[in-house]
């Protein structure tokens, strides 16, 4: 069993856990935050509240967790999501976007260092009008 995390409504990262949830046959659930977000939450990268994950996440072959990055960094929302579920995961997959196409590989590190593991896999992607742009990072 496969389980896709996803932040934000944004239609791109819709568009992208699409094709995640097709490639890898996953269920889906959504981090949500428990308080407004607005353009100063984003560029100060607040951790806001975001509402407890009830799954057994231990019984997910793969966790894939798609965000994108907001001024460059991971979301202070997965952040403290990630902070959550610390010891709950066997394996994670991290699919960050960027709109401003900089790849941005200390992010990756710093989930890692959050929960305490070594990811699996780790992607950056970006879009344009008609397909998904995949580059890989290890």
């Amino acid at each position: 069993m496969n389980l896709i995390i996803y932040f934000s409504h944004e239609k791109d990262i819709l568009r992208i856990v699409s094709r995640y949830k097709e490639d890898y046959q996953a269920d889906l659930y959504e981090i949500e935050v428990s308080s407004s977000v607005n353009f100063l939450t984003k560029l100060t990268n607040q951790k806001v509240n975001v509402k407890r994950c009830n799954l057994n996440l231990k019984k997910y072959q793969n966790i894939i967790l798609i965000s994108p990055l907001w001024f460059n960094k991971v979301p202070g929302p997965v952040i403290r999501f990630l902070e959550q579920i610390v010891g709950n995961v066997n394996n994670i997959i991290y699919v960050l976007y960027n709109k401003n196409k900089e790849d941005r590989e200390i992010e990756f590190d710093k989930m890692d260092k959050i929960l305490n593991l070594r990811r699996d896999k780790s992607y950056f992607v970006s879009l344009d009008r008609k397909e998904i742009r995949v580059r890989v990072y290890q």
